[in-house]
């Protein structure tokens, strides 16, 4: 069986501008535009990536943003972010226009749910501390 490695979840978005100036402030990636002006790549230093594309034109009128996002956790997926500073990042996505919930434990790992801008959620981790 050949072998595959993941490349970057993707996203549909409304708005794209925000949302790529949310990935890279509040998670540090590096947006590589496409010659499709509704596509970008959001690359990690380490890892995969997230793509945003906006949505496609019978859609948008269909979403309704809210200050503060509403949760649109009814969707088939969610991005999972690794992180040393879970307080830091919870942080970063609150001062960029995400939202946070309190963080949870399980099995030494610490968790939390969070929103980017438009609701979309995603899940900050640390993982437990491993001895050398």
């Amino acid at each position: 069986m050949p072998a595959a490695r993941l490349s970057h979840g993707f996203v549909f978005v409304k708005h794209l501008e925000p949302m790529v100036r949310f990935y890279e402030a509040a998670f540090g990636m590096i947006c590589r535009r496409s010659s499709h002006p509704g596509f970008v790549i959001m690359e990690a230093s380490d890892g995969p990536g997230v793509a945003l594309h906006t949505l496609p034109a019978a859609i948008p009128d269909q979403i309704c943003l809210t200050q503060p996002p509403r949760w649109r956790d009814d969707t088939a997926y969610k991005l999972c972010f690794a992180t040393d500073d879970l307080e830091g990042l919870r942080a970063a996505i609150l001062a960029h226009g995400g939202q946070v919930k309190e963080p949870w434990a399980l099995e030494g790992t610490r968790f939390c749910e969070c929103t980017d801008p438009e609701g979309n959620v995603v899940q900050v981790f640390t993982p437990p501390q491993t001895s050398p």
